[in-house]
């Protein structure tokens, strides 16, 4: 054999680095979650505002404290439209960002006693006042309004 092919080549590489492989445990279920077989409990703590009255007043004073917050930011933007107006079912508050943000819409319900409040981030989300706080609450997991607009 020519002693060319003999040379036995050798070829440089690092050593595998073997990191370790987090996995999450799983959470146990106690035997409360295990008997439940009917519908979920409602996240909804508190009961919502059921007089027409005092839903209209609150609904009007969070869409009044939305526009006087708004206000400055439209000097700070090229595009920012804040309209209210009185829709079919109760006020609507709309603030147009343009096309590459989005608009987003609250639409106060008076005959329901909610407010949908639609966004290109989240869709579309139905906010009640509770009766005990009286703070403005998702109907499906009860979280605050007012701690989604100040994240």
């Amino acid at each position: 054999m020519p002693a060319a092919s003999m040379a036995i080549r050798t070829f440089h590489s690092t050593d595998p680095v073997w990191m370790p492989v987090r996995r999450r445990r799983r959470a146990r279920q106690t035997e409360k979650e295990e008997k439940s077989e009917g519908p979920a409990e409602n996240p909804l703590k508190h009961e919502p505002v059921t007089d027409t009255l005092a839903f209209c007043q609150e609904a009007s004073a969070l869409l009044t404290k939305l526009q006087t917050a708004l206000e400055p930011m439209k000097a700070q933007n090229d595009t920012f439209i804040v309209k209210r107006v009185d829709g079919d079912i109760g006020e609507i508050l709309t603030i147009d960002l343009g096309p590459k943000e989005g608009s987003y819409r609250i639409e106060i319900s008076e005959m329901e006693h909610i407010f949908e409040y639609t966004s290109p981030i989240s869709g579309k989300v139905l906010y009640v006042l509770s009766n005990e706080t009286k703070e403005w609450v998702g109907i499906e997991d009860g979280h605050s309004f007012e701690g989604l607009l100040v994240r």
